[in-house]
């Protein structure tokens, strides 16, 4: 199971060149302009925008593809709660749907796609080291509260940046134990939420091991709660970045008014 949100793969593109405080504002527009459209001729106009930006940006789909995957399940629990609990005209071969729910399971299950979409393709874009400058420059105001923004936006990096690879560790350690005879699939629930034990506690193991080793090497570098750091390569916002946010506002915002 190959996770790509959190990963950085460094292309030469218009996307990649992009200011990153640009790709964050207009991720997070994105992701509010998809949850805000209800018709199936707006999610398809913006089906079509995350495909041009996802070919100008020189990432394969297969590549983006791997990274929805494992958020099937979150689409399709999505849905099915809309599909049974949400009221309407019912459904004369499913007891306890509605089409209102179907409808509406099917949109939000879009939405959600789009949400991971747009996600994956900053991380894959981006940095590790823009992304965390990117979310310092953001939260500024919040210095006048003596919120530690340094601290919350290198939390939040390092978060996104161990997602595929506590995938890639479940995924070593259940066939480590399948390989040692260990069954996770047979039997009835009970059963297999213990059989779950044998993968959860090396995996717990090897999060602390992780989190030890990032804290010691954090520290070798000289790193202190609450110290400003200082970059050698300052990023500038260019003309073409500003036209970006402009015209990638204008797009969104009409989505969302259609």
């Amino acid at each position: 199971m190959k996770v790509t949100l959190g990963n950085y793969v460094p292309l030469d593109s218009l996307v990649h060149r992009l200011d990153p405080r640009a790709k964050l504002f207009l991720m997070g527009l994105g992701i509010g302009a998809a949850f805000q459209l209800d018709t199936a001729g707006g999610l398809a106009l913006f089906l079509l925008m995350c495909t041009a930006v996802t070919v100008s940006a020189r990432i394969p789909g297969r590549m983006l593809l791997s990274g929805l995957i494992p958020f099937l399940w979150l689409f399709g629990f999505t849905a099915v709660l809309h599909l049974f609990m949400t009221a309407g005209d019912p459904i004369a071969w499913l007891p306890h749907a509605t089409w209102q729910g179907l409808t509406g399971g099917l949109r939000v299950g879009t939405q959600l796609v789009f949400a991971i979409w747009l996600s994956t393709l900053t991380t894959l874009t981006t940095s590790p080291l823009n992304l965390v400058w990117a979310l310092e420059w953001f939260m500024k105001p919040l210095k006048y509260l003596k919120v530690p923004t340094e601290d919350i936006a290198l939390l939040v990096m390092l978060a996104i940046r161990f997602i595929p690879t506590l995938f890639e560790e479940t995924e070593r350690i259940i066939k480590a134990q399948k390989a040692r005879g260990v069954d996770l699939e047979s039997g009835g629930l009970i059963a297999r939420v213990r059989a779950l034990v044998p993968v959860l506690v090396p995996l717990l193991h090897g999060v602390f091991r992780r989190a030890d080793d990032l804290a010691i090497a954090l520290t070798l570098r000289g790193y202190a709660p609450g110290i400003v750091r200082t970059r050698m390569k300052e990023l500038r916002a260019c003309p073409s970045d500003l036209v970006s946010v402009c015209l990638g506002s204008l797009v969104l915002v009409s989505m969302m008014w259609l």
